[in-house]
């Protein structure tokens, strides 16, 4: 049979009881109609064909366009992360455009949910007119255009949280039903699509909302939008916490590109933007009890978070299902933003600042640590912790507490007292740990005091954590730990063995590429590789997952135990014109590994992976090229 004669029934079904092809949209002026169309071919995804050539066996040409066929072609579409529960999609489209959605109802306990619910809403209209081409956006719609169906969203909404928490409940069930106007329908027929989300919270039918925009598409063929006629969806996250590290301290990111990181989070659901806010090289952080702390530290008075700025981008987070939790690394990592100590009359707070050589005294330049035997220093953090609660109300702190070289406190005559007086003379590693102890503790008790609570603290693995430390100096019921370590580390079964609950981030695989800053050549002298190389790309990110890791110790797997994972992007080497090209679509693959922890490999996905990339391009996002366009025009060609 001709492809061509196929191709026109195709489309003829597309619009089936809905509007004529003519109605359904326009080819841009003077453009010719295509000799391409696209069949479903059976064991490899969507193949580009000539419109001419004979059918071959195995080929569906129901949905002849490349958007169409990208939605109907396989069991779960295009969506991405792929649901994790129950999942039936229709092979039938119909064409709408953005106006004819809207939310019919909206059933929630309060009004704090249903204003966040509107802003989701809002969001996701917006997301579907950034589909359309610009030439499209401002055509007026005929009258018959009138006749392409209404799209009526319901959504109902158990619980009346609005902050994200560990706790909170992700899950949702999505329905969307097209019930088709017939010729019995009086004057102007209309045909109806019913969307209809339930979540016990909002956060759940944000994402929700988030897969509907996934089952729409803009069709180039068509020059409308299309959507599925008919979609059940149950789905639910395999892992609580599933984050991205962004690290702003080493070069500065602008509050307009954090925002686009988090929209991008939110395409992928991802939930967690880690902040590192502050570390030795600047402190862009502007607190308001200690602003003497960005006045030294911070590169420039415009390069700095204002308080301002960090309350938009939590409620920004928010809506678009993310929660922001900062990370206030000590007592290493401290340097820019310190100095001010000895001026003000409090003795020195940071120790070594910039020394050098500085391969002795910490992991990169500048160097610097806290000076715990220095009491002011407490009410310093204590001011910093105050700060950081009232402007995140993040259900959990990072405390940091990694990289902690012993040799400048070894050197720090104050320090080494300090000791003596307590009947450590050794100078020991055991002594220097007492002290790191001593330090943790008593920052510990600033932070409670700061957030009136005893909420969890993530720590980094460190020496704390070591064989025989962890246990002996935290406390499992108030710790968690993330991991930095390779994959294969000891450290991570002893840890799991003694009962702390983890969140990885493995250097091998999530510190994107070992960190997703590897790969790009040193920094501190010639080289061609930086310490973490290789890059690593997406296809390992998606293979890491959690559940594995715990598995191949030989240990049960404890859900309750490990709470998730992150991509760690550090910058030194990154800043906002590169950031996200170097984090995306790498931490789409992080986020399906983190949502639906398949069994399957990366393979299976790579389809819908470089789709997705394009619907990130499409969004705004400058994700890394994966491929050449034409594989994604002829999937399951690109293989070795």
């Amino acid at each position: 049979m001709d492809r061509k004669f196929l191709f026109f029934i195709g489309l003829l079904f597309i619009a089936d009881g809905v509007i004529a092809r003519e109605a359904v949209g326009q080819r841009q002026p003077g453009s010719q109609e295509s000799p391409w169309a696209w069949a479903c071919r059976t064991g490899r995804g969507c193949v580009k064909v000539a419109k001419d050539s004979p059918v071959e066996q195995g080929d569906d040409m129901s949905n002849p366009t490349l958007s169409g066929c990208k939605l109907t072609c396989n069991t779960e579409s295009v969506l991405w992360p792929k649901p994790r529960d129950a999942i039936s999609l229709s092979k039938t489209l119909v064409a709408f455009h953005p106006t004819d959605i809207r939310i019919s109802r909206i059933s929630a306990p309060n009004s704090e949910v249903k204003s966040l619910t509107n802003e989701a809403f809002l969001i996701f209209r917006n997301v579907i007119r950034k589909g359309i081409p610009e030439a499209f956006r401002g055509r007026k719609q005929t009258a018959r255009d009138q006749q392409r169906p209404q799209i009526e969203v319901q959504v109902s909404i158990v619980s009346g949280e609005t902050r994200l928490e560990m706790t909170t409940e992700e899950s949702y069930n999505l329905h969307v039903k097209t019930i088709f106007a017939t010729a019995a329908t009086p004057a102007a027929p209309r045909s109806t699509t019913s969307v209809s989300i339930t979540a016990m919270s909002f956060f759940g039918a944000r994402h929700a909302i988030e897969t509907l925009s996934q089952i729409m598409a803009w069709d180039d063929t068509l020059g409308s939008m299309l959507m599925l006629t008919d979609a059940n969806i149950s789905d639910s996250p395999a892992f609580v916490h599933r984050g991205l590290l962004i690290d702003t301290s080493r070069n500065y990111v602008s509050v307009p590109v954090i925002k686009k990181i988090i929209d991008a989070m939110s395409y992928d659901k991802l939930n967690v933007f880690h902040w590192h806010l502050t570390d030795t090289h600047s402190f862009p952080f502007v607190s308001t009890r200690e602003p003497r702390l960005a006045l030294y530290g911070a590169y420039s008075p415009a390069k700095v978070y204002r308080p301002e700025d960090i309350k938009e981008l939590v409620h920004y987070a928010t809506v678009r299902g993310v929660k922001i939790v900062p990370e206030f690394d000590a007592p290493a990592h401290v340097g820019s933003g310190w100095e001010w100590g000895e001026r003000a009359g409090m003795g020195q707070l940071a120790l070594c600042v910039n020394k050098e050589p500085w391969p002795t005294y910490c992991v990169e330049p500048p160097c610097g640590i806290l000076n715990p035997v220095n009491d002011n220093i407490y009410s310093v953090l204590s001011n910093i912790y105050q700060d950081m609660n009232d402007l995140f109300k993040s259900d959990i702190f990072h405390m940091g507490g990694d990289e902690v070289n012993f040799s400048c406190w070894n050197e720090t005559t104050e320090i080494t007292n300090w000791l003596k007086a307590r009947g450590r003379k050794d100078n020991s590693k055991e002594d220097f740990l007492y002290l790191w102890t001593h330090f943790q503790n008593r920052s510990l008790e600033e932070v409670d005091k700061a957030y009136g609570n005893k909420q969890p603290i993530v720590l980094w693995t460190s020496g704390l954590t070591e064989e025989g430390h962890a246990d002996k100096y935290l406390d499992k019921e108030r710790y968690i730990i993330q991991i930095w370590t390779t994959g294969t580390d000891q450290s991570i079964a002893q840890l799991y063995r003694q009962g702390f609950k983890l969140i990885m981030s493995n250097y091998d695989a999530w510190y994107v590429g070992k960190y997703f800053d590897c790969g790009y050549g040193q920094w501190v002298g010639e080289g061609p590789n930086n310490w973490c190389s290789p890059y690593i790309g997406w296809q390992k990110v998606y293979e890491n997952s959690p559940r594995k890791l715990i598995v191949n110790f030989n240990e049960t797997f404890n859900q309750k135990q490990i709470l998730g994972g992150e991509a760690a992007i550090w910058s030194e080497q990154v800043d906002g014109t590169t950031i996200e090209g170097k984090l995306w679509p790498r931490s789409s693959a992080l986020a399906e590994r983190l949502w639906t922890d398949p069994d399957t490999n990366w393979r299976v996905a790579e389809h819908r992976m470089n789709h997705h990339r394009e619907r990130l391009v499409q969004r705004g996002i400058q994700a890394d090229a994966l491929q050449p366009e034409w594989c994604h025009h002829n999937d399951g060609y690109c293989f070795l």
